[in-house]
């Protein structure tokens, strides 16, 4: 069963849940086991869903107990369903059926996306036998950017301007039914680094990573003619460069199987597979 958890009861259940957050096959995505993120982080996220209009946090019960809680929220503007922690000691199944019924009743005509690491069994089933969609299946690395010394840059590794920024649409057209289109990175330049490599003057690939002053993340990194290890070590060696500049303490980038290898070669290490589902609403 589903009940709004209450500000008061909060303290009840914080550690019981945070413990469940850092079991990667009994918690769902952003992960706390990377290495980054800290209980301190994970209760300031869990706190934030009482101040704002659009997040909410579900207590999981089962059976007359406590088994965990799903923290969501919701951009009406873009009918996009999302979660904060989906942490669940046992019926992960249910509680997904749960969850997905709850949010058909109440954001009909929405997107819901759920992700879950690789390690987390139960919920690939449900998802799968929800009906769910897997849309994505990466290795979820980090770059722990304390020690790093920033590298030679390749000259050929542009910044992307409002003047180039059609290069960069241009390089992204094939992606654009991701949530960050060329349209919402255009009007949010600022919180973004985007990048070109135009080796010859001619773009052969593009990288979009989030700016942040404790953890940046490469989002995605786009080909012109499919992938090429060069145009990837140049990009996402400007990006790492980047984030250290930012004072960035790490750097988060999902990787899939054919780019693994160079970045694990450029530094990166594995935290686990991610997967990725989505449904309409």
């Amino acid at each position: 069963m589903l009940t709004p958890l209450k500000r008061e009861d909060f303290d009840k259940y914080i550690d019981f849940v945070y413990a469940l957050a850092l079991d990667p096959a009994r918690s769902g995505y952003p992960t706390y086991t990377d290495g980054i993120k800290t209980r301190a982080d994970f209760v300031d996220r869990s706190l934030r869903a009482f101040e704002r209009a659009n997040e909410d946090i579900l207590l999981y019960e089962r059976e007359g107990r406590a088994a965990g809680w799903i923290h969501y929220y919701y951009l009406a503007e873009d009918k996009y369903l999302d979660t904060c922690s989906f942490c669940i000691a046992e019926g992960m199944g249910d509680a997904i059926a749960e969850f997905t019924a709850f949010a058909r009743e109440r954001f009909p005509g929405s997107e819901l996306y759920l992700g879950f690491p690789g390690e987390n069994t139960q919920a690939e089933e449900a998802l799968e036998a929800g009906g769910f969609t897997c849309i994505e299946r990466d290795f979820n690395d980090v770059f722990d950017l304390d020690r790093y010394e920033p590298r030679p840059q390749d000259p050929d590794v542009v910044p992307v301007t409002g003047e180039n920024f059609e290069l960069f649409r241009t390089l992204h057209a094939p992606h654009e039914d991701m949530y960050w289109n060329s349209d919402r990175l255009l009007a949010d330049m600022d919180e973004w680094r985007l990048l070109l490599y135009m080796p010859g003057g001619v773009p052969v690939g593009a990288l979009q990573a989030r700016k942040d002053s404790e953890m940046g993340e490469i989002f995605a990194l786009f080909f012109a003619d499919g992938y090429d290890e060069r145009t990837y070590r140049a990009l996402v060696t400007a990006a790492l460069n980047g984030a250290k500049t930012d004072g960035a303490g790490a750097m988060v980038f999902f990787n899939d199987a054919e780019t693994q290898a160079d970045a694990l070669a450029l530094g990166f290490r594995c935290v686990g597979e991610y997967m990725c589902y989505k449904t309409a609403l």
